[in-house]
């Protein structure tokens, strides 16, 4: 599990220094990274609170601190494996996987209220963790809690021109690179594993995601775990 502590300046510069060192170039600096905050924060006002849509591994290890977290509904974007890791949760010879959001029907997550107090500290230590290659662009969208209110809340798009960007690869293609790649974050299966298991318990249902968890099992010659159904408390029911 990724810690709060491990997600200071001091620490990523530290990770990006590394990263660079190794030849990922692309990583941004310390004063990208503020740049980029300081960018969406232009469309924050002052003393309200503010919301973050979380859709993969910030539904289960969100490493923030938080007001209120709701089941939602973000409509026009979908989770899609489409793009390298190759130092987290893979390698340059066989690089992981990891989950943006791109253009599609709709998306199911949690969406975190953060306190005014709270938004500048959370908001940098998320921008510390989210864009450290600059892989994913911030957008404010309109979402739906499953309480039935709507509010904008920020989240990470994947930018499809960025060298990571890989989203038409063939879905046993990418199921191969879940199975089996590894990295100092752990494997990309457990990274699968578990925004499935965390979908699950809140009654959100996610073929891609389902299907994805299926065929990894069948590489790996494990048993697979069943699809769950839609119920009456998800959205559109």
């Amino acid at each position: 599990m990724l810690k709060r502590e491990e997600l200071s300046s001091d620490r990523i510069d530290q990770l990006v220094a590394d990263a660079r060192k190794a030849g990922y170039d692309f990583f941004l600096s310390r004063e990208e990274r503020e740049a980029s905050l300081a960018e969406a924060l232009a469309h924050y006002a002052p003393g309200e609170d503010a919301w973050v849509f979380a859709y993969g591994s910030l539904m289960w290890n969100p490493a923030i601190e938080f007001a209120e977290a709701s089941p939602c509904r973000v409509e026009g974007w979908r989770r899609s494996f489409c793009f390298w890791t190759p130092l987290g949760r893979g390698t340059p010879e066989l690089p992981g996987l990891m989950l943006g959001l791109e253009r599609g029907d709709g998306c199911e997550g949690i969406a975190y209220r953060l306190a005014p107090e709270q938004v500048r500290s959370e908001l940098a230590i998320l921008w510390n963790r989210e864009m450290l290659s600059g892989v994913y662009q911030a957008r404010w969208v309109p979402t739906l809690l499953r309480d039935g209110r709507t509010v904008t809340a920020v989240t990470f798009v994947v930018d499809n021109k960025h060298c990571q960007y890989c989203g038409d690869l063939p879905i046993d293609r990418v199921a191969h690179h879940i199975a089996f790649a590894e990295g100092r974050r752990g494997a990309c299966r457990d990274y699968l594993a578990n925004t499935a298991a965390h979908a699950r318990a809140l009654d959100i249902h996610d073929p891609y995601v389902e299907g994805l968890v299926e065929r990894v099992a069948l590489l790996r010659g494990e048993a697979t775990i069943p699809s769950v159904p839609p119920n009456s408390l998800a959205f559109g029911a």
